[in-house]
C-alpha cells in the first residue's frame, strides 16, 4: 500500500497515524453535540467539533463537521431565495487542512451572490477561523474566541513501546523518502526538516488566505503567533468586527440559548451514546483490535460485552496483566482526534 505522507491527516499503517492539521492549541474542545439538535433553521450553517474533508457516518454522533457538507448546506442556502443572509454558526478548535482553503475561497467568492454572516459562538480557531475570515463580516458573543492561526504536525515514535511488547518491524521499501515517518522507528533529521518545510509552506498559504479575507497585512497575521484572542482584543486587532447578544440577532436568523425540553431528553441520549461509542473506540484500540469497532457499533454490543471479548482475545496472545499494565491509557479526546485522523481522502 502506498505510504501517503502528504494527506495532511497522513494514515502511515493501520494503527499508527500522523498528523498535520489546523487546530487550536494542545487541548481540543470536545462539546456541543446540541447543536446538530437545535439548530436547523435554513440559512444557518453549523460549522461544529473537530473540522475534517469528507463526511462520514458518524460525524454527528462525534461531533464533527465535515468541509463537503459546510459546502453542500451554503450552496442550498445560495439557491434559496427565501434567504437573505447566510450565518455561519462556527463554535470549533479547527480540523483537518486537506478542503479548507477551497472552501474559505468558495465561502469568499459566494459574497458577491449573499450576504454571508459567521459568528463566533463561541470558538472559531484555526481551520475554523480561516472559514469565517472568509465571511463578510466576523461576530462575537461576550465569551467567544478566535485566532490559533497556525499549523501543526505531529509524528508518533511508538519504537520503545513496540519493545516493551517484544514486537520489532522490518520494513522493506524502495526510494529513499518511502519510510519518511514511520512510526515504528525515531524520526530522522532529513525527514524532520520536510516535515517543517511542509508546515511552512501550510502556515504561508493560512496566513495570506487570512490575510486577504481580512484585508490585513500578512504581518499582521503572523504577529498573532497563532494566539487566541477574545472580546474587545479581537476586534482591535481586526480578526473580528463587533460584538452581539444571540439573542437579538433578527427572528429569522435567531440562534435560541434557552434549551427546550425534549432537546434536553435528545441531546442526553445522544450524549450518553456518544460516550459508549467512545468507550468502544477506547477499548478496541487499547487492545490494537481497531477492525472490532465497527462490528460492536453494528450489532450494538455493549460496553461490558465488548470488554469480555476483547478480554478473551487478548488472552489467547498474551497475559491479561502484561496487556492493561503495559498499553497507555488515553482520553476520550486523543481518540476522538485518532478517529478523524485514520480517514483517507
Amino acid at each position: 500500500m502506498k505510504q501517503q505522507w502528504l494527506n495532511r491527516c497522513v494514515m502511515v499503517e493501520p494503527r499508527s497515524f500522523e498528523l498535520l492539521s489546523l487546530q487550536a492549541g494542545k487541548q481540543l474542545i470536545f462539546k456541543n453535540i446540541k447543536h446538530a439538535v437545535r439548530n436547523s433553521e435554513r440559512g444557518i450553517i453549523p460549522i461544529h467539533g473537530i473540522l475534517t474533508k469528507k463526511s462520514e457516518t458518524f460525524d454527528g454522533l462525534l461531533g464533527m463537521t465535515s468541509y463537503e457538507k459546510i459546502h453542500e448546506e451554503i450552496e442550498s442556502a445560495l439557491e434559496d431565495k427565501s434567504i437573505e443572509t447566510i450565518l455561519l454558526d462556527i463554535d470549533s478548535p479547527g480540523g483537518e487542512v486537506n478542503g479548507v482553503f477551497d472552501l474559505a475561497d468558495f465561502i469568499y467568492e459566494s459574497r458577491a451572490k449573499k450576504r454571508i454572516i459567521a459568528i463566533a459562538n463561541d470558538d472559531a480557531y484555526s481551520a475554523a477561523y480561516a472559514i469565517a475570515s472568509s465571511a463578510e463580516k466576523i461576530f462575537l458573543t461576550r465569551t467567544s474566541g478566535v485566532g490559533s492561526i497556525g499549523v501543526i504536525a505531529s509524528h508518533i515514535d511508538q519504537s520503545g513501546f513496540d519493545e516493551k511488547q517484544g514486537i520489532k518491524y522490518t520494513t522493506v521499501f524502495a526510494g529513499s523518502r518511502k519510510n519518511d515517518l514511520n512510526p515504528h522507528e525515531p524520526i530522522t533529521s532529513e525527514s524532520l526538516e520536510n516535515l517543517k518545510s511542509e508546515v511552512n509552506r501550510l502556515y504561508g498559504m493560512l496566513v495570506e488566505l487570512i490575510a486577504r479575507n481580512r484585508s490585513l497585512s500578512v504581518e499582521a497575521i503572523k504577529n498573532t503567533e497563532a494566539g487566541l484572542y477574545f472580546g474587545e482584543k479581537a476586534i482591535e486587532m481586526g480578526l473580528a468586527d463587533g460584538m452581539t447578544i444571540l439573542s437579538s440577532i433578527n427572528k429569522n436568523r435567531s440562534i435560541t440559548m434557552n434549551e427546550q425540553t425534549t432537546n434536553d431528553l435528545e441531546t442526553d441520549n445522544l450524549t450518553k451514546y456518544r460516550t459508549e461509542v467512545l468507550e468502544l473506540i477506547r477499548l478496541c484500540n487499547i487492545s490494537k483490535m481497531p477492525e472490532k469497532i465497527g462490528e460492536f457499533i453494528e450489532q450494538s454490543v455493549s460496553v461490558e460485552q465488548a470488554r469480555e471479548v476483547l478480554m478473551e482475545l487478548l488472552a489467547e496472545r498474551t497475559k491479561k496483566t502484561e496487556i492493561l499494565s503495559a498499553v497507555p491509557q488515553n482520553s476520550g479526546e486523543e481518540l476522538m482526534m485518532q478517529v478523524a485522523k485514520s480517514r483517507r481522502s
